[in-house]
């Protein structure tokens, strides 16, 4: 194999790849990264068997061919080329050897033979669903929920992003048990053979997809079955297992009357939110008190042996009088969630969970669960 490449777009393949590798995997695949030159392409692989990638280089082929590598040091090197463009990559017996006009590295190559290939999901492997969607759609649904899921394993059905297909809409979902987020984004040219209660992506696994699709330009095309599912865009081919079992039925839980509702700003209350933080406890609790009479929003923390806070958000009230403890970093997390100047929260008593989303903005729900005192 020999081929030559930009420096910037080599380097960067090779570090987004080797978020696909991992540490505690068999020797063969552990950390490597799989370089092909093949048909006027040239691809850069990577997989830990839970997830996996697959991105398109622009390059000059002058011999094809395929070396497996340890990527994160080739990456490394190639970085670390100063006032270069062009990187020439060959491979010499069982070496591959890195140029440039005033530089030479010389790397050894791995046994390629057991480097698995990357799963392709085909009609004949039983129903499956498909869908379009751009890359920054796909963003924008996993970042507004993916803060809310679980982090242990103990429970891998929480321990994900759902995904549900309803006609034209992609409905993304998380739950830790103690909050809620829901995301609804437009897909497009959805066909599906099997209506599909969960499609659950594993949490680490869709950290990642959205680290990966947040380079694409242009739509993806998903295709998904009970076990795997993968995103396929111009230069981009990401594939993940997905995770068995049903995520719990939450959409009773989402109330659609009130007993008590504020609307204020949403800088106004991540404002008030930040100082209240200073002398929260080590539960993090914070109180939200509503006084509809008075038209009073406030938001207090009590911190024993070191202070309290009390502040006061501009908002309009109506309702009944309430006091809820949350935790103060669960409502932090959500506001990145909605890009509407203004949220409501709603109530339904002391012991009753609360519902955040943007004003007018029907494609975030965001449920929170209230602390025991």
């Amino acid at each position: 194999m020999k081929i030559e490449c930009v420096k910037e777009n080599i380097q960067r393949a090779l570090l987004s790849a080797e978020r696909a590798t991992g540490k505690k995997l068999p020797l063969v695949i552990r950390g490597k990264i799989l370089i092909e030159a093949k048909n006027k392409i040239l691809s850069i692989r990577a997989t830990n068997l839970d997830l996996g990638v697959e991105i398109i280089v622009p390059a000059k082929i002058h011999k094809e061919g395929r070396i497996l590598v340890a990527g994160g040091l080739m990456g490394a090197h190639i970085g670390n080329l100063f006032a270069q463009s062009i990187v020439t990559i060959e491979n010499t017996n069982n070496n591959v050897l890195i140029t440039t006009s005033n530089s030479s590295a010389l790397f050894s190559i791995e046994p390629i033979e057991e480097f698995p290939e990357l799963p392709r999901i085909k009609k004949e492997d039983g129903p499956i669903g498909k869908f379009t969607i751009s890359g920054k759609t796909l963003l924008e649904g996993i970042s507004s929920v993916v803060y809310a899921a679980a982090t242990s394993d103990i429970k891998p059905e929480i321990g994900s992003v759902n995904i549900r297909v309803d006609k034209n809409d992609l409905i993304l979902s998380t739950t830790d048990s103690f909050r809620l987020a829901e995301k609804i984004v437009v897909i497009e040219k959805v066909s599906v053979d099997k209506e599909s209660e969960s499609i659950l992506i594993p949490l680490r696994n869709a950290n990642e997809i959205m680290r990966f699709v947040g380079d694409v330009s242009g739509n993806l095309s998903v295709v998904y079955n009970s076990n795997q599912i993968t995103f396929d865009g111009e230069s981009t081919y990401i594939t993940s297992r997905l995770v068995a079992g049903n995520f719990p039925a939450y959409e009773h839980l989402i109330p659609k009357t009130f007993k008590t509702q504020i609307v204020c700003l949403k800088e106004d209350l991540q404002n008030a939110l930040r100082l209240s933080s200073v002398l929260a406890d080590k539960f993090n609790q914070l109180n939200l008190r509503v006084i509809p009479e008075g038209a009073i929003f406030e938001l207090h923390t009590k911190n024993q042996g070191v202070g309290e806070s009390t502040v006061q958000v501009e908002a309009t009230t109506e309702g009944e009088t309430v006091d809820v403890a949350i935790n103060a970093r669960y409502l932090s997390d959500c506001f990145n969630s909605t890009n509407r100047d203004s949220v409501s929260i709603g109530y339904n008593g002391k012991d009753k969970a609360i519902l955040l989303r943007g004003v007018g903005d029907r494609s975030f729900h965001y449920l929170i669960m209230p602390l025991h005192q």
